[in-house]
């Protein structure tokens, strides 16, 4: 049988399948490897402290730092980690030698103390007798003493690679085995960090490849315009099923805004890692066991009238069937989808308009000045409802699995937010131009809308089509959203005179009867 170590880092706990697995009445084991300044120092130390501070009462995490001074680790909990300090209060003992700070936190659960120690390779080098040889030994001995003291929870070795520089491959595996050993065996959790070596000096399999359960390698994406991206990959899992693939992260501090999407509109500071689209629909059906909610059986309100006009015999698109708005420019698609949306919030349904091309003031301004809109959409402040939420998408180096990976964060809702019923994308037109690294739109839209579905919402997407569309007059072809959408309707302009009329006409709806003959739209319309 196995137990499960949560390290709080809820994407890496997503793509590890909800935790590091690892052999009951042993412990979980991991390396972490990458280049220099990839985050392999802030992702151990975020590990270790939301351990410490989820702790047991009397319990004990300890951090040895090869390169850095516990001053300089303590103020990076201080300033990059936004849940320090919230889950409880954390105090600075006294300290008693120059290496070592000693913090300790009275949560919920009691208290727990976090030991941080500079293990300086220097010393190995040193003449002076009386010196202490601080090596994998010297640290393996103290964890013995402080267990004499209390339950130690878990240890990193940040970086050990540096405390093993005058050993063979094979010393140096041997020696790695041999401290694994001994913290499983007295079931402390551990952690080794170390900075990846040059490819050609490595051997295959590596010694920390032999010596760990769990390898976490992180490196940087060279992407288009020079631009390189944070991965993150696991190489190896030794007890449990893994998604496997590269996956994106990002790194925040505390000066962040707390918001959701974009490089530098993280949840909070941090480490922030983002499963792959793959990854996330692999999650999801593994989540779900391959069952999704079914499709309703009565049609919904669309919103506006002209939408439902084309649909005979009482049906139509039904909940959580998924539409696709094809706009010409110049039409008010905008306003139709915020339509959609208001129908819901009649409903006392909460809704998530992300929008791609107007911000907030802007959608606030329109609802203002529409009857249609602005009861339903604002409150009496003028601000958008609680249950009628925006999410502006501002154009940035953000990698696919990301831009899904919080888009459904924000219609999951935080905190007392409920989950969002409905959910209009305005609009899908050219996303890599506003996002380099989309470079698959049609396999970004699809999985987007299959990870909507898993959660029940009923979508609408807006997409744009070149102008004279409806009469063949430029290259238009709808086959993509004909087999990716179950409802497809066309907005499009004729020429009246001196003015262009908006038009709408259906050209599929799975399940329904529909005229396929346009009719004009009145946008004003109740």
């Amino acid at each position: 049988m196995f137990d499960l170590l949560k390290t709080g880092i809820d994407g890496l706990d997503a793509v590890l399948g909800g935790g590091v697995r690892y052999p009951q009445g042993t412990a979980a084991f991991m390396f972490i490897t990458g280049g220099p300044g990839s985050g392999k120092t802030l992702l151990a130390l975020e590990t270790v402290t939301r351990a410490w501070l989820g702790g047991e009462d009397g319990s004990t995490c300890l951090y040895y730092s090869v390169e850095q001074s516990p001053d300089n680790l303590h103020k990076k909990l201080e300033s990059d980690f936004e849940f320090y300090g919230l889950a409880g209060d954390v105090s600075v003992l006294e300290r008693e030698v120059p290496n070592k700070l000693c913090l300790e936190a009275t949560t919920a659960r009691g208290r727990t103390r976090l030991v941080l120690t500079q293990a300086n390779p220097a010393s190995l080098e040193s003449t002076d007798r009386g010196a202490p040889v601080v090596d994998v030994e010297w640290i393996i001995a103290e964890i013995g003493n402080y267990r004499l003291a209390g339950g130690v929870n878990m240890v990193c070795i940040d970086n050990v690679g540096l405390l093993l520089t005058d050993l063979d491959y094979f010393a140096k595996r041997q020696k790695l085995l041999a401290s694994r050993h001994v913290l499983m065996s007295q079931s402390i959790h551990g952690i080794f960090v170390q900075e990846e070596s040059d490819p050609r000096d490595l051997r295959v399999p590596s010694a920390e490849e032999f010596s760990t359960d769990l390898l976490i390698r992180l490196s940087f994406l060279e992407q288009p315009g020079g631009f390189k991206a944070r991965s993150l990959e696991i190489h190896k899992a030794r007890h449990q099923y893994y998604y496997r693939g590269v996956q994106h992260f990002s790194i925040a501090g505390r000066g962040s805004v707390a918001r959701l999407l974009g490089a530098r509109s993280e949840r909070g500071p941090g480490i922030h890692i983002y499963p792959s689209v793959a990854a996330q629909l692999s999650i999801a059906r593994d989540r779900s066991e391959l069952v999704v909610p079914k499709r309703g059986s009565e049609p919904i309100d669309l919103g506006h009238p002209d939408l439902a006009a084309p649909f005979l015999h009482g049906t139509g698109p039904t909940a959580g069937s998924s539409s696709v708005l094809l706009a010409e420019p110049g039409t008010r698609y905008t306003y139709l989808a915020l339509r959609f949306l208001a129908a819901g919030q009649r409903r006392d349904e909460p809704t998530l308009l992300i929008s791609t091309k107007e911000d907030p003031d802007a959608l606030a301004r329109v609802c203002a000045r529409e009857p249609e809109l602005e009861p339903h959409c604002l409150g009496e402040d003028g601000n958008f409802k609680d249950r009628f939420r925006i999410l502006y998408l501002h154009p940035e180096y953000i990698s696919p699995g990301k831009l899904t990976w919080d888009a459904l964060r924000a219609a999951a809702g935080e905190g007392r937010q409920p989950p969002a019923v409905r959910l209009a994308f305005d609009n899908v037109f050219q996303l890599q131009d506003r996002f380099p690294l989309v470079d698959n739109q049609s396999f970004l839209v699809s999985a987007l809308l299959d990870l909507l579905r898993y959660r029940g919402i009923t979508p609408l997407f807006v997409d744009l089509v070149p102008p004279g569309s409806a009469h063949g007059r430029v290259d238009f072809d709808p086959s993509r959203y004909m087999t990716t959408f179950d409802n497809v309707f066309h907005l499009y302009l004729e020429r009246h005179g001196d003015e262009h009329r908006p038009f709408l006409r259906v050209l599929k709806s799975t399940a329904s009867d529909f005229k396929h003959s346009p009719r004009p739209v009145d946008y004003r319309r109740a």
